[in-house]
């Protein structure tokens, strides 16, 4: 049911996309991608999408128009007319909000002429925070929500009086966020509670971490493992070297879009099973982070840190407070999605290097390492 959800949100912006433009006859490009909460969940909820309307042949704007997707279990597949190779200053505006209306954010969309699918990390040109910030990108070479394809459909210009309904409800579901922000407002009056139990909790996890530190270690770290298995769009079982403890660590990501265990699949010992929505297509890159059971030297461990170096759109040059060892127990984070060694960037001793999509300005690097 959802698949046919999905394709029945495609087809419908894929009409309004191609009788809103003059680009009409323009071929269609898919954007196919997952999209997750900031703690990893998946992202339910509603993407409006705004661009420039067009009259005619002519290139003068006209009208600002917008088109409405729910999203299920963050699958988003879209037909967008490409903006690259229309009239200077045509872009996409896409605001994302979610269900309970706790998290939404605006992104600034250019998309080129493409005959296979892209992700949003292939044409997001910004974002804005807003009362929350998701993440919904691919590491380098792109990710979709599962094996689905959608083709794209000649819609007849004679279809366009069928629309207004669909403009309709889009109104009706923008008209009742004012519901949902009353309930969120309700929901951060009970947040203070939350966030003093949170600093308690931290707290006793730095004494813990601390009294570790303080001695040796009796756990072992695999760092940046590729599971063992076939990536070909059809096989849904893949081995890791060694068995998780507990499995709750373990850490999956495809092509940089953290995966969630019960959702996107499954661990029995040291096997990972994949859903139907998640298989894993040709050129995913799948890397994987856990504990084993060992003895290992005496531990630090930095979280969060901003590399430093200039952000601006140039530099690709940035240093860490320290140098990572292992090197491959670094996890660098570009706008929350994890870069991949050796294919996005290389590190020697505290020194990263871009490689592959120099950061913007107005985009932001997280590290987590072990020193």
């Amino acid at each position: 049911m959802v698949k046919f959800r999905q394709l029945l949100i495609t087809i419908s912006i894929a009409a309004t996309l191609v009788v809103g433009s003059a680009l009409a006859q323009t071929n269609l490009t898919q954007i196919l991608d997952t999209i997750t909460n900031p703690d990893g969940t998946s992202f339910n909820g509603t993407v409006v999408i705004t661009w420039n309307g067009y009259s005619g042949t002519g290139s003068g704007t006209v009208s600002r128009l917008s088109t409405s997707a729910r999203v299920y279990n963050g699958a988003l597949s879209v037909l967008l007319v490409p903006t690259t190779t229309a009239s200077p200053g045509t872009y996409y505006q896409v605001v994302y909000t979610s269900s309970d209306a706790t998290t939404s954010w605006t992104e600034t969309w250019q998309v080129p002429p493409s005959t296979t699918a892209l992700t949003i990390a292939a044409v997001r040109q910004t974002t804005t925070e807003g009362s929350g910030s998701g993440t919904s990108t691919g590491a380098g070479t792109g990710t979709g929500s599962g094996n689905a394809q959608y083709a794209t459909l000649p819609i007849a210009m004679s279809n366009v009086t069928g629309l207004a309904s669909s403009f309709s409800a889009i109104n009706t579901i923008l008209s009742g966020q004012g519901q949902s922000i009353t309930n969120l407002t309700s929901n951060l009056s009970g947040l203070s509670t939350n966030i003093t139990s949170l600093t308690n909790l931290v707290n006793g996890l730095n004494t813990t971490v601390s009294a570790l530190s303080a001695g040796g270690s009796n756990v072992a770290f695999v760092d940046s493992e590729a599971p063992a298995g076939v990536i070909n769009g059809t096989n849904v079982t893949f081995s890791l070297a060694n068995t998780p403890a507990p499995a709750t660590s373990l850490a999956l990501f495809r092509n940089g879009l953290a995966l969630t265990q019960g959702i996107d699949y499954t661990l029995a010992g040291s096997a990972i099973t994949f859903t139907s929505a998640t298989l894993p297509q040709p050129t995913d890159i799948l890397l994987a982070y856990y504990r084993i059971p060992g003895t290992g030297a005496t531990t630090n461990f930095t979280d969060n840190e901003t590399p430093g170096g200039t952000i601006n759109g140039v530099n690709t040059s940035f240093t860490l407070a320290s140098a990572p060892n292992p090197s491959n127990s670094l996890r660098l984070f570009r706008n929350g999605v994890l870069l991949s060694p050796g294919g996005d960037y290389t590190l020697s001793g505290s020194a990263i290097t871009i490689i592959s999509a120099t950061p913007q300005t107005g985009d932001s690097l997280a590290a987590y390492y072990r020193h």
